[in-house]
C-alpha cells in the first residue's frame, strides 16, 4: 500500500490537471456549461480537502515529537536511577531515529 502522503499528492496533481483542463478549455470542451461548473466545484472541493489532509499529516509528525518530549518532561521528577537513564536513552534514541527518517 502506498504511503498516505503519496496518495494525497497523486490525487492533488490529478485534481489540479482537471481544474486546469475544465477552466481553460471552455470552447474546445463539448460539455454543458452547468456540467463544467459542477465538475469545477467538485474538483475545487477535492483540492481543498487534499490540502487539508496533507497539512494534517504534517501536524501528526509535530504531535508525535511533542508527545515524546512530554513523556520525557513528565518523568523528569523521577529520582536519578538506571531506570530513568534507560527511559531517557530509549526516548532520545527514538527522537534521533525520527529525525533521521524525517530528513530523508
Amino acid at each position: 500500500m502506498k504511503p498516505t502522503k503519496d496518495i494525497l499528492s497523486d490525487i492533488s496533481r490529478h485534481t489540479y490537471n482537471q481544474i486546469t483542463h475544465y477552466t481553460f478549455n471552455r470552447g474546445t470542451l463539448k460539455v454543458d456549461e452547468k456540467y463544467r461548473e459542477g465538475r469545477l466545484t467538485a474538483l475545487n472541493y477535492v483540492s481543498e480537502l487534499t490540502f487539508y489532509y496533507m497539512n494534517l499529516e504534517k501536524e501528526i509528525h509535530k504531535q508525535f515529537r511533542e508527545q515524546i518530549n512530554h513523556q520525557m518532561k513528565s518523568n523528569s521528577c523521577l529520582p536519578q536511577s538506571s531506570y530513568k537513564d534507560g527511559l531517557y536513552d530509549a526516548l532520545n534514541e527514538v527522537l534521533d531515529e525520527y529525525k533521521k527518517i524525517n530528513i530523508s
